[in-house]
């Protein structure tokens, strides 16, 4: 599937269904099959669904995600640290995360709008990582 394909998917779809397609997309991507952008986009589509679940995804997908996620992290494009910090906190995915915080400490030369958008996104996550829907339990 490419891009678009996954753009017109509904915007719910059953969580077992989600997981496949993020695992088929990490294998596209592993085999070089997708470039990183469009990877990220993809991701970024699948999570929006995977958020409409109110459930945290598969747990070794997840950690999947996580671990490629970590290795694409940097800080020299705006709109790849953008995009990944929407899906490592929507995903509550937690090892990227970490990476995130420690490359504030470690990359003295970050641009000051992306430093400011890792910073706020920091704080609203807070200790909250691993439960992307903590601000909803209080309605339950």
């Amino acid at each position: 599937m490419n891009l678009e394909e996954f753009e017109k998917l509904p915007d719910v779809l059953p969580v077992e269904t989600l997981a496949l397609m993020f695992q088929d997309v990490l294998n596209d991507f592993v085999l070089k099959k997708i470039d990183k952008k469009n990877f990220l986009l993809i991701l970024s589509q699948l999570m929006d669904r995977q958020v409409m679940t109110y459930e945290l995804l598969e747990s070794e997908v997840r950690n999947n995600v996580d671990m490629v996620l970590c290795r694409l992290w940097n800080t020299d494009s705006y709109e790849d640290v953008d995009i990944i910090l929407s899906i490592v906190v929507n995903l509550g995915l937690k090892n990227c995360f970490q990476k995130i915080k420690e490359s504030i400490n470690q990359d003295k030369d970050i641009d000051e709008l992306i430093l400011k958008e890792i910073l706020e996104t920091i704080d609203d996550v807070g200790d909250n990582i691993l439960n992307p829907y903590y601000d909803l339990e209080k309605f339950k």
